[in-house]
């Protein structure tokens, strides 16, 4: 993967109410292994939409192709720049349903809503129901 720079994640992770130009999902990605009170840190990286796949579903191709162990409990963590739309969601809920020891918590820059405005809130509701953490990133300059 490339070198992700600083500036770029500022351009595309900042929460604004108008996100003009910002046509892509960005997602960081860090996946750890717990053992009892540790957890160890097998990967991470960042993914963006490629040729019309979304993200989200990039990741899941990417992380099917592991080796997990059923018998360990992994924790994925998402850093995104867009919510999951609401295909994306019903597809990573899916997903987890065949992976019970896999967590996953989503910290999102802005909410995706598309034309019909009740679907991406509702694809959101499917992935708590699933157990997924979901937040709203907030950003706190250095001082």
């Amino acid at each position: 993967m490339d070198y992700y720079s600083q500036r770029k994640f500022l351009y595309h992770f900042k929460n604004v109410r108008w996100a003009k130009g910002r046509h892509e999902t960005y997602l960081c990605y860090v996946v750890k292994r717990r053992d009892s009170a540790t957890s160890f840190s097998l990967d991470f990286g960042h993914l963006r939409n490629k040729n019309g796949c979304h993200v989200e579903l990039l990741f899941l191709r990417y992380i099917s192709d592991w080796d997990l162990d059923p018998g360990r409990c992994y924790r994925v963590t998402w850093f995104t720049s867009w919510s999951p739309c609401y295909d994306c969601a019903r597809h990573v809920a899916d997903f987890l349903r065949g992976y019970p020891n896999l967590s996953l918590r989503i910290f999102t820059a802005r909410l995706y809503f598309c034309e019909d405005r009740k679907a991406e809130p509702e694809g959101l509701r499917r992935l708590h129901r699933a157990g997924v953490q979901i937040a709203i990133m907030t950003f706190k300059a250095p001082v």
